[in-house]
């Protein structure tokens, strides 16, 4: 061993040597605080293709259009793009538009009560609507279909004709509608005045199960004019509500046309619950 050499005191590893604390545990609660609030406060930058609008009416219009954000959302009115409410709640939880009313900026608990006062838009309703943006669909409220119109035969068109000569000449007594003076059923209903009865055979269709909305997969050639049939067409329900009757099925399956009908089930829990009425099945919708 040189004289440059020192030795080492293995002794000193035996020797419990305890950790610094601080004299009270209230600094570094205090200390705690201070980087949470720090943190919170640290807002992160806004995107460059930020929209923003102003309250208009119910609606919310538009003044600066940025990005692509508005391509699959809102509707054109008089030179201005207005957005229903859940489509602008949608935008303002992703830090894609601002909103001013007046003087104040408007934040997404302050959309919530445009949500709320909206006379179709319910809260569950907008829950399916941003479960399924978040995916990456298009979503818009559903259309009702329109009635495709029977094609009309020349020898139809002349028994209508005699029919509604004859019916002129006839007595004011007898049926209601003569024969051959409606083509088809719906003409026959249209014409008869249908007095709501106790019986539940002249009891008017329930308009609780109507379509809410329309559903398409991202597409290049996918247009807001002209969307055409949705992939998916939704109707939202609460988990609580019973299911639909048979009557009602066949009242949603009319309006359907063809399109993957599911019924969208919100509940307490987080997530949406989709069942197939085709398959009765739960159907899993993952991001196109």
């Amino acid at each position: 061993m040189s004289d440059c050499e020192e030795l080492v005191d293995y002794s000193q590893l035996i020797k419990k040597k305890k950790p610094k604390r601080p004299k009270s545990n209230e600094d570094q609660t205090t200390y705690a605080q201070d980087a949470l609030f720090q943190c919170l406060e640290n807002k992160g930058r806004l995107q460059k293709s930020v929209c923003e609008g102003i309250v208009d009416s119910n609606w919310i219009k538009i003044t600066v259009n940025k990005g692509t954000h508005l391509h699959t959302v809102g509707m054109s009115h008089q030179g201005y793009i207005r957005l229903n409410p859940e489509e602008a709640a949608f935008l303002v939880s992703r830090n894609a538009l601002i909103i001013r009313d007046e003087d104040r900026v408007l934040t997404f608990e302050d959309l919530c009560e445009f949500i709320v006062e909206d006379a179709w838009l319910t809260f569950d309703k907008y829950l399916v609507y941003a479960y399924l943006k978040r995916l990456g669909y298009i979503v818009m409220r559903s259309k009702a279909i329109a009635r495709q119109p029977h094609s009309v035969s020349y020898w139809q068109w002349w028994s209508e004709k005699i029919s509604c000569w004859f019916n002129r000449s006839r007595k004011k007594r007898g049926p209601l509608v003569w024969n051959y003076s409606c083509s088809d059923y719906y003409t026959v209903y249209s014409t008869l005045q249908i007095i709501p009865s106790s019986s539940p055979l002249y009891k008017p269709f329930n308009q609780a199960w109507m379509m809410d909305w329309d559903v398409y997969k991202p597409r290049p050639t996918w247009k807001k004019k002209d969307p055409g049939l949705p992939d998916y067409r939704v109707v939202v329900k609460n988990i609580q509500e019973p299911i639909p009757t048979l009557d009602s099925q066949y009242q949603l399956f009319s309006q359907s046309n063809d399109t993957q009908l599911l019924i969208a089930l919100v509940g307490d829990t987080e997530g949406v619950l989709f069942l197939n009425l085709m398959s009765n099945t739960v159907q899993t919708i993952v991001k196109p």
